[in-house]
């Protein structure tokens, strides 16, 4: 079946796809180069760039419960089902348009018009013929969104052993909130049967305004053979013009060094930029901080050791020496604010008990220290 990648109603390049794989089987026919996606413009190969930028945007396959999405739409994987709702999402602009339809961008659009609220797991018995966003938004853990006073909300479930990621999203927030850095607020609900709990936010971008993520920008300038991934990272950034400063990077990664984010890929950050004049407008807001906080060791396990980290540095300490003397209102954290937070936000989840409460608090009052310390030298 034939396509035309769109952004808006601005044609962007024509292909053609397997409908059952959602594979391009064919060379691009491109109209616009310069609305191509960035990763996709800097690449040796449209085509091999194109598939896999639809690959990334697609709903990840490791997702619990993605076989019964493939099966209701009668696909064969995330990338074929992502063109059933016509790529349509709520972080970008881009669409697919089948060839000869005879609808436009304010037809179809999910930031005007109304979607198929559905989740992975209520889908094989609903309707499969609605756009949806849930087809085009990627990530491990399931998620669907919603419109609750016209407004589109992310809901977000978390995954075992102790559910904890939504709970650890709501904790992430009031510490930045806190700390005062420019982040997505969650909140925290629960199921009709009080058995699942969600984190639940608002999309960060507008019909104006798309997200791009940092994995986009990597291929911008080539790396140079003396530089650091973080280096060649800034310069990216600087080619661009991108209207980023170190500081705002350096702030984002110590915050992952205070709550041991494990999950700071090139995806889970990145810039918003104005969509008609294609101009970078800055660092999109903090989000994504669910891996986080020793979410997948048992009690005696959560060790304030070795932490894992991304995306520069495979260990928190590594990466945290790559920052320059940003600093954080670390002494805002005090112990009894902490405590506080803590009991208020996991006690509702009955995975919990103490002793897990008292490690979490113990792990993130000795980081918020050693970042004082680091920022007193």
């Amino acid at each position: 079946m034939n396509f035309q990648l769109m952004c808006k109603d601005i044609p962007v390049a024509g292909f053609t796809i397997n409908e059952a794989t959602g594979r391009i089987v064919s060379d691009l026919d491109i109209d616009n180069r310069e609305y191509l996606p960035l990763s996709v413009l800097f690449s040796d190969s449209y085509r091999i760039a194109l598939q896999n930028w639809i690959d990334n945007r697609s709903v990840s396959a490791h997702r619990k419960d993605v076989a019964a999405m493939l099966a209701a739409y009668h696909v064969e994987t995330p990338s074929a089902l992502s063109f059933k709702s016509l790529g349509l999402n709520l972080s970008d602009q881009y669409w697919f348009k089948p060839e000869g339809a005879d609808f436009c961008w304010h037809d179809v659009n999910l930031f005007e018009n109304e979607f198929a609220e559905q989740s992975f797991r209520s889908v094989a018995g609903g309707d499969s013929s609605s756009y949806t966003p849930d087809s085009s938004s990627n990530g491990d853990l399931p998620k669907f969104w919603k419109i609750e006073q016209g407004k589109r909300v992310l809901y977000k479930e978390g995954s075992a052993p102790f559910d904890q990621q939504p709970y650890n999203e709501v904790f992430a927030s009031k510490l930045l909130d806190v700390l005062n850095l420019p982040h997505v607020s969650y909140s925290l609900e629960q199921d009709d049967a009080g058995e699942k709990a969600y984190s639940v936010c608002e999309t960060f971008v507008t019909s104006e305004t798309e997200y791009v993520p940092a994995l986009e920008i990597l291929g911008v300038v080539p790396r140079l053979n003396h530089e650091n991934s973080y280096q060649h990272f800034g310069r990216c950034i600087e080619e661009l013009s991108i209207p980023v400063s170190r500081r705002e990077i350096d702030e984002m990664l110590m915050f992952d060094y205070l709550i041991n984010n494990a999950d700071r890929h090139y995806g889970n950050f990145g810039f918003i930029r104005e969509v008609s004049t294609r101009k970078f407008l800055g660092l999109a807001p903090i989000f994504d901080n669910g891996n986080s906080l020793w979410y997948l060791q048992l009690n005696k396990r959560m060790k304030f050791k070795d932490q894992p980290a991304k995306p520069f540095r495979d260990i928190q300490t590594e990466q945290l020496k790559l920052l320059g003397q940003t600093k954080l209102l670390v002494e805002k954290l005090t112990e009894e604010l902490l405590q506080r937070l803590i009991v208020d936000i996991y006690s509702k989840n009955d995975l919990f008990d103490a002793e897990r409460m008292d490690n979490l608090l113990y792990n993130v009052t000795v980081a918020s220290r050693r970042i004082a310390d680091r920022q007193h030298d």
